[in-house]
């Protein structure tokens, strides 16, 4: 059983810039910067029940939890569009930085079946601070050429990221001092650090009116740097990314597309990072620098139909993915269970999804997507690792009802259904609802949104190890109230540059 008292505040700001330098020069400055300082209480109540349904052993345990993040990030933008239609040049870069604070005491006792204590109990402390940063420069270029079939598209990017991790694990002293003593071999001081670099080509051909092919390739590299515990290692790898599709659009609306691609995946701070998670005395968490990054072959299908009242979508896809990193979770001594991230064999995977959506008139409009994705694994995993084969199922439902321009209703549902080689994962639902009002001259904007205010969120895992059953399931009873409220500044055009625009357009249609 749990109880849980939870306290956050969380101011952000924003300020989002656009300039039109001429008609063919544009550039958009977007500065953001949000920050969350939270305390958190948590009291919880472990029961361990035998098979002849017995208690043996019982134990409480709390958890205080404070601390601050702090996140500014900034991006701009610059698109120049040619003299010819079809040629571009965007040039986009960003910058973040955060830094975070999160200290945690435990404490937790011993009691025995009856309740009664047991004399024994165990005080600890987890202090994580980490900061982190980076930045991005990502520039496109396309252009159709003079036979106004072809296309070329080229372009790239680069990705730096930092972090460096900073954990003290502390044990209370009992013999005397009642002091907190740092636990050397609990505590690590990680630093990782990754750049990716992208060169992309690629030329799209059209064969006839309505129908057209895409081809191109990707070479990224990536260099991986980390240190822990004075112990410095890196890796660099190359990466050939093939992409291809063929596109067929007709008069009546019905399209259809055939694509494949390759991809990677790579591990990120949160699967490498080998800091052990305490909060759950009974199933430790950490991550694994030894990950190697994982790539697929995707081959997709998807035909749709579109009209003025409806949309709808239907994609089949086919996926082989490589050196699968994953959560697993295994028993070790005592009951207890620790997760941790791994390679596993290769993994196929089959999709069918939809999306679709429905204008029923000019102010109601509703949409719908859902998706189901079965993962098979390799008979080495089932027969040795007692991997399943599963499938993931997520959903949604959104609909919006503007009754007038200056006020606008959402809402929002979603339901799903995650599995992993080890079963089902989680479920969960979820609503949210929207109301909207515009003043002055829709310059001042009104928000106000409720977070599941009629359904609680509610998770299920089930996990199978080779040698053992895991079921657990959580519900948070909250509701959530959201109020936003926003300023346009928006420079309008004056009156007399309007007539004299209009005047220009009546001369130019009698010429």
């Amino acid at each position: 059983s749990y109880n849980n008292i939870n306290k956050s505040n969380r101011p952000n700001a924003r300020l989002s810039v656009d300039y039109d330098i001429d008609s063919r020069n544009t550039i958009n400055f977007l500065l953001q910067f949000n920050e969350n300082v939270f305390d958190n209480y948590n009291e919880s109540v472990f029961t361990n029940i035998s098979n002849d349904n017995k208690v043996y052993r019982i134990s409480n345990r709390s958890t205080q939890t404070d601390g601050l993040n702090v996140n500014p990030s900034m991006n701009m933008t610059y698109t120049r569009r040619g003299k010819k239609p079809g040629e571009t040049l965007r040039i986009i870069t960003g910058a973040n930085y955060s830094y975070n604070e999160n200290d945690r005491l435990f404490f937790q006792e011993y009691l025995n079946p009856d309740y009664t204590n047991q004399g024994k109990d165990s005080t600890q402390k987890q202090d994580n601070t980490s900061w982190n940063s980076g930045f991005n420069v990502r520039v496109s270029y396309d252009k159709l050429l003079n036979n106004k079939t072809t296309t070329i598209s080229t372009g790239g990017w680069y990705n730096y990221a930092s972090n460096d991790i900073l954990v003290d694990f502390l044990n209370l002293d009992k013999t005397g001092s009642n002091t907190f003593l740092r636990n050397e071999a609990l505590s690590n001081d990680f630093n990782f650090k990754q750049t990716i670099g992208n060169l992309r080509a690629s030329v799209k051909q059209v064969i006839v009116e309505g129908m057209s092919v895409t081809g191109g390739v990707n070479a990224e590299r990536t260099g991986i740097n980390f240190n822990l515990s004075n112990r410095t290692a890196g890796n660099s790898y190359v990466s050939w990314l093939p992409f291809a599709n063929f596109n067929r659009y007709w008069k009546n609306d019905l399209n259809l597309t055939f694509s494949y691609r390759k991809t990677i995946r790579r591990p990120g701070i949160d699967q490498l990072n080998p800091t052990i998670d305490y909060s759950n005395p009974f199933n430790t968490r950490y991550g694994n620098p030894d990950l190697e990054a994982s790539t697929s072959h995707n081959l997709d299908l998807v035909i749709g139909k579109n009209s003025s009242k409806f949309y709808v979508n239907l994609g089949l896809g086919h996926n082989v993915v490589k050196d699968v990193y994953i959560q697993v979770r295994n028993l070790v001594a005592d009951g207890k269970t620790e997760t941790t991230w791994r390679n596993i064999d290769d993994r196929k995977e089959y999709e069918i999804s939809t999306w679709s959506g429905y204008t029923f008139s000019r102010t109601l409009r509703a949409n719908f997507s859902a998706g189901y994705t079965i993962n098979q694994y390799s008979n080495f995993d089932l027969e040795v690792n007692k991997y399943r084969n599963g499938g993931s199922f997520t959903s949604n439902l959104n609909a919006s009802y503007s009754p007038k321009d200056v006020w606008n209703f959402n809402t929002n549902f979603t339901f799903n259904r995650f599995a992993n080689p080890q079963g089902s994962v989680r479920s969960n639902i979820s609503m949210n609802l929207g109301i909207q009002r515009k003043f002055f001259n829709k310059r001042f904007i009104i928000t106000v949104n409720a977070i599941d205010p009629l359904f609680q969120q509610e998770n299920k895992s089930f996990t199978y190890g080779p040698n053992f059953n895991l079921e657990s399931m959580n519900s948070t009873n909250s509701r959530n109230y959201r109020l936003t409220l926003g300023y346009n500044f928006i420079r309008g055009v004056s009156k007399a540059k309007a007539k004299a625009e209009k005047e220009k357009l009546r001369e130019m249609l009698k010429t």
